[in-house]
């Protein structure tokens, strides 16, 4: 299973979650929506950090990282 976070500059919830993944070593692909030529998730997102496996959207916010630590 491999989880997308997509995040954006001057985004709280967002270092929170890239903090949390990173402390822990996680396999998670961080994407920045603000850098030039992101790759776009796979439906429009209204929140970020929002998290995708595939085409299926998981979590929005902090609650990524429940998700993300039940599922590793």
């Amino acid at each position: 299973m491999q989880y997308q976070l997509f995040v954006g500059k001057d985004c709280h919830d967002c270092q929170k979650v890239i903090d949390y993944i990173e402390e822990n070593n996680l396999n998670v692909e961080i994407i920045d929506l603000d850098e030039d030529n992101a790759t776009q998730p796979p439906v429009d997102i209204f929140v970020r950090p929002a998290l995708f496996v595939g085409n299926e959207l998981k979590a929005y916010g902090v609650d990524i990282i429940a998700v993300v630590k039940q599922n590793n």
